[in-house]
């Protein structure tokens, strides 16, 4: 795949959440000598997912880390909030497609990023989503910008899960994807299993 196109795609990895389940911020938890935010950042990187930003969470720390970050216009608002917020600021750029990501998938695969991106070529107008074990995974998601005006619409009528935003939209389902590779870490015990 020639990835210089691939600069044409935004890239955002959401760092907003409140880490309840964890106890602490996982999104700074060290994976083999790595926070998890700049495992899941460079894994972006290194599929030519070069225009990249951390949407919410501790932008101080992250840019210490070398990171862009933007500013949750909605904190405190879940996931839409950010994937909005993401899709805004990629809108304003020009840029068609951002693949928008968790913070907590220490498996995340280049290749499956690859295979995202290949799809959304093919069909620029859908919703690029992988579906594992019968279940769609909306916090690994490769988003048309063109799909912004409908999610602002269900967010300003009190929606704030991805999934109920989406009704009525373009999805094409990413399908044989190891579940591995999309294990988020949610809880300590999730940590164990990595370490």
């Amino acid at each position: 795949m020639d990835k210089d196109f691939i600069t044409e795609f935004g890239g955002a990895v959401l760092a907003g959440g409140a880490s309840k389940r964890m106890g602490f911020n996982k999104a700074l938890v060290e994976i083999n000598g790595e926070p998890l935010i700049s495992k899941v950042a460079n894994s972006l990187n290194r599929a030519g997912v070069v225009n990249l930003k951390i949407v919410g969470g501790e932008s101080k720390a992250f840019t210490l880390l070398g990171h862009e970050c933007l500013a949750d216009e909605y904190p405190g608002e879940g996931p839409l909030g950010g994937i909005i917020t993401a899709l805004n600021h990629f809108n304003s750029e020009g840029k068609k497609h951002v693949l928008i990501v968790a913070c907590d998938l220490p498996n995340i695969s280049e290749d499956l990023i690859g295979k995202m991106i290949e799809h959304s070529l093919k069909e620029p107008k859908s919703i690029v989503i992988p579906l594992v074990d019968g279940h769609l995974q909306w916090m690994h998601v490769l988003w048309p910008t063109s799909v912004l005006p409908a999610l602002l619409k269900s967010f300003s009528n009190g929606e704030r899960a991805p999934w109920k935003a989406s009704k009525g939209l373009s999805l094409l389902r990413i399908e044989g994807i190891d579940p591995q590779v999309l294990f988020d870490v949610d809880r300590p015990e999730d940590l164990t299993k990595v370490l």
